[in-house]
């Protein structure tokens, strides 16, 4: 059974959110709106959470990394080795916002939230008041990945989260409609050259600029 909380006409506060941490807590999986789309929420701790969400998905890659949200850029640290000047300048153009940044990630995390050779972990500090409240409180990094099945389009809604997952995640939080169109871009700076490893809301034009100004400083 999911529990439903209806945000649409609430202030976003951690009291309001309290259903739903304790389900993170509880090794569950909460739907909530990010930036972009409504994504699969599990704390980066819980292994068992993280099996789940890989069955939500269904047939997804399991070498394809889960995308850390953070609300600080201070939280990067406990996740990635080494934050390189490269990255502090795209951090400082684009977070909070739709910019995933691939770091060396730290010993330690679970396989599921690395990248496919094991040694990346992907970041990012989102806009949207919830999932910077669930980190808070939790005080760990949640995933971020897309609320849909493999192959079909994001869930852009709570009514879509509800007509692909029916009541098979512990907790749905319904903040209206999200405003994106595009996903995140991701930029793989954990080795050089650094790359441009999808494009999305973040202009590939934009991110080269910014590695390029970082790297004459």
């Amino acid at each position: 059974m999911t529990v439903l909380l209806d945000m649409r006409r609430r202030r976003v506060t951690f009291r309001a959110l309290e259903p739903a941490c304790e389900a993170l807590l509880a090794g569950g999986v909460v739907a909530a709106p990010t930036e972009s789309f409504y994504g699969l929420m599990a704390l980066a701790d819980r292994e068992a959470a993280l099996e789940r969400i890989l069955e939500l998905k269904g047939a997804r890659d399991q070498d394809d990394p889960f995308l850390l949200l953070v609300d600080v850029r201070e939280r990067v640290r406990a996740y990635a080795q080494e934050i390189p000047p490269e990255a502090e300048r795209l951090m400082d153009l684009f977070w909070p916002g739709l910019l995933t940044v691939l770091f060396r990630a730290q010993t330690g995390l679970l396989p599921a939230i690395l990248g496919r050779k094991k040694n990346t972990v992907g970041l990012r500090l989102d806009r949207s008041p919830v999932p910077v409240a669930l980190v808070r409180m939790t005080d760990r990094a949640v995933t971020g990945t897309s609320a849909n099945p493999s192959g079909m389009p994001p869930a852009a809604d709570a009514g879509t989260v509800l007509e692909y997952f029916g009541g098979r995640v512990d907790c749905l939080i319904d903040a209206g409609p999200t405003r994106g169109k595009l996903p995140s871009t991701v930029v793989d700076i954990s080795k050089s050259p650094f790359s441009v490893v999808r494009e999305g809301a973040v202009a590939r034009a934009s991110v080269a600029s910014a590695l390029e100004l970082a790297g004459s400083m």
